[in-house]
C-alpha cells in the first residue's frame, strides 16, 4: 500500500486536523475496499496442516469483521432468517473448501447432509 508522504500532513496545527486530512485522503465514504479485502482473505484461507480449530477460528474472526462492516440488511423477521441461513450455508461451503485434501470424504459427507448443517 502506498501511503501519502508525511509532508502532506505534518503542517496541520492539531491532531484532529491531521486525522481529518487523513480520513479525507484515505476514506471514500464506503467500506467496499475493506469488505473486498476481507472477502479475498476468506476465499484464499486454507487449513494447510494447521489444526481444524485454528483454521475455523481464523475464519470466524474474518466473518465477524465482514458482518461488522456489512450487517444483515433485512428488517422483517422472516427475511432476516432467510438471509442468515444463506450466509451460514456460504460459510459452510467456504470452510469446507479450505480444508486439507485428506478430508475430502468428510467434505463430501457434509455436503450431502440434510438438513444442511450450520458452520458451528
Amino acid at each position: 500500500m502506498n501511503l501519502a508522504p508525511i509532508g502532506n500532513f505534518i503542517r496541520y496545527p492539531t491532531a484532529k486536523a491531521v486525522w481529518d486530512a487523513v480520513a479525507t485522503t484515505f476514506f471514500n465514504g464506503t467500506n467496499v475496499s475493506q469488505v473486498y479485502n476481507l472477502k479475498r482473505r476468506l476465499t484464499q484461507m486454507k487449513q494447510v496442516g494447521i489444526p481444524i480449530e485454528e483454521y475455523y477460528n481464523d475464519l470466524q474472526g474474518l466473518w465477524r469483521e465482514v458482518y461488522f462492516l456489512r450487517p444483515n440488511p433485512m428488517t422483517g423477521a422472516h427475511d432476516i432468517d432467510i438471509y442468515d441461513t444463506l450466509v451460514q450455508k456460504d460459510r459452510v461451503c467456504l470452510f469446507l473448501d479450505g480444508l486439507d485434501d485428506r478430508l475430502d470424504k468428510v467434505r463430501a459427507n457434509v455436503l450431502r447432509m440434510q438438513p444442511f448443517p450450520m458452520v458451528e
